[in-house]
C-alpha cells in the first residue's frame, strides 16, 4: 500500500487531457457569451465544457453560486487571503463559492485549486485532486484515491468517511488543519506533513502517519494502534504519538511556530527559527504543512505563473504607448 500510495502522491496532479482542451472564463460580474468561453456562473461554464476542459474562476466581491460537476475537468481560482500575503499576487479578490458543491459521477479524474467553499464541498468520484483551497467542511464517500493537499481548513465540521463510507487510498498532505477529523474504520490511505490544531481526531488503524504536527490538547484523539513504524517522525505538543518511530511528544508549544510574528493567517504556521520541527520528519525533511516535496503554498496560490506586481504608467508615450511593469512567480 506504502508504494502505491506515494506513487500517487506525485502524480494525482498529472491530468491526461485532450490536445483540443479549450479553457473558459468564469466571472460573476460580466455577461455570459458563449462564442467568447465567458460564463457569469461556474455551472453554465461546467455545462458548456468537456472532459479535460480548464475552468478559471476569477476574484470577485460577489460569492459564486454553488455547482455539481459530472466531468473530468480542471477548475482553478486566485487563491485565498490574498491581502494578507504581501508579494503573493497583484490580484486582492478571491473565489467564493457558497452552497453544497459536489463531484459527482462522471468527475473522476477533476483537479479543483485554488478556489475557497464557503459551505460544503463533497466528493463522490474516485481519482479526484483538491489543492491549494480553502474550505470550510469536506465529506468524502465510499471511493478512492482522493488526494487533499496545501489546502487550508478555517472552521469546524471538516469531516471525511462519514455515515459508514470507506475511503480508500485517501492522501491529505500539507494541509492545515484548524477542524475536526473523523473516518470510518476500514479506510486507508496515509496523513503527510499536516498540521492539526483540534483535538477531535479520529483515525483508525490502515492510515500511515507522518510528520504531522498535533497543536492542540485535550479533546478525543483516536490513532492507529502504536507503536507503529508507519506513525513516525510525528510531533505533538501532548503524548499522543508517543516516543517510538522518531515521534516527539510534550514539546513546547512556544517553540514551534512563527505565530504573530507574521501578519497572516496561514503565514501563521510557519517554523520559527530553531523550531524543533525542523529536519525532524522523514529524511530529514521539516514537519508541518511547510516541508516536504510539495509545500504549503501560502495564499493557496495556484500552481504556475502569477502575476504579483503590477504598475501602469498615467500618461501614454509622445508615440502613444502606454507603459506597463508587470512582475511574475511561477508557484
Amino acid at each position: 500500500m506504502k508504494k502505491l500510495i506515494f506513487l500517487t502522491f506525485f502524480l494525482c496532479g498529472l491530468l491526461t487531457v485532450p490536445l483540443t482542451a479549450s479553457t473558459y472564463r468564469i466571472n460573476n460580474k460580466l455577461t455570459d457569451n458563449p462564442t467568447a468561453k465567458i460564463y457569469s456562473t461556474i455551472q453554465a461554464a461546467h455545462d458548456a465544457a468537456s472532459d479535460g476542459d480548464t475552468l478559471m474562476i476569477e476574484g470577485s466581491s460577489e460569492e459564486y453560486s454553488a455547482f455539481t460537476s459530472t466531468k473530468r475537468l480542471v477548475i482553478k481560482g486566485p487563491g485565498y487571503n490574498l491581502d494578507e500575503n504581501p508579494g503573493i499576487s497583484a490580484n486582492k479578490l478571491s473565489a467564493n463559492i457558497g452552497g453544497q458543491c459536489s463531484f459527482n459521477a462522471g468527475s473522476a479524474g477533476s483537479l479543483i485549486m485554488s478556489v475557497v467553499f464557503t459551505v460544503y464541498l463533497y466528493i463522490n468520484d474516485n481519482n479526484i485532486t483538491v489543492r491549494r483551497c480553502n474550505l470550510l467542511s469536506l465529506s468524502v464517500s465510499t471511493v478512492e484515491n482522493i488526494t487533499i493537499s496545501e489546502c487550508y481548513f478555517p472552521g469546524t465540521g471538516f469531516s471525511i468517511a462519514l455515515s459508514g463510507s470507506i475511503v480508500t487510498n485517501l492522501i491529505i498532505a500539507n494541509n492545515i488543519l484548524m477542524v475536526p477529523v473523523y473516518f470510518q474504520a476500514g479506510s486507508t490511505g496515509i496523513f503527510l506533513n499536516n498540521i492539526f490544531t483540534v483535538a477531535n481526531i479520529t483515525i483508525p488503524t490502515g492510515f500511515d502517519m507522518k510528520n504531522n504536527i498535533l497543536f492542540a490538547t485535550g479533546g478525543t484523539v483516536s490513532l492507529p494502534l502504536l507503536p507503529d513504524l508507519d506513525v513516525c517522525n510525528n510531533i505533538s505538543i501532548s503524548n499522543d504519538f508517543g516516543t517510538a518511530n522518531n515521534n516527539q511528544a510534550n514539546v513546547a508549544e512556544g517553540s514551534l511556530f512563527m505565530g504573530a510574528l507574521t501578519g497572516s493567517t496561514d503565514g501563521t504556521w510557519q517554523l520559527k527559527t530553531a523550531s524543533p520541527a525542523i529536519g525532524a520528519g522523514v529524511g530529514g525533511i521539516d514537519c508541518g504543512a511547510f516541508g516536504g516535496p510539495q509545500p504549503y503554498i501560502l495564499s493557496g496560490v495556484p500552481a504556475g505563473p502569477v502575476i504579483y506586481q503590477l504598475n501602469v504608467s498615467n500618461y501614454s508615450t509622445t508615440d502613444n504607448k502606454l507603459p506597463v511593469t508587470i512582475k511574475v512567480k511561477s508557484y
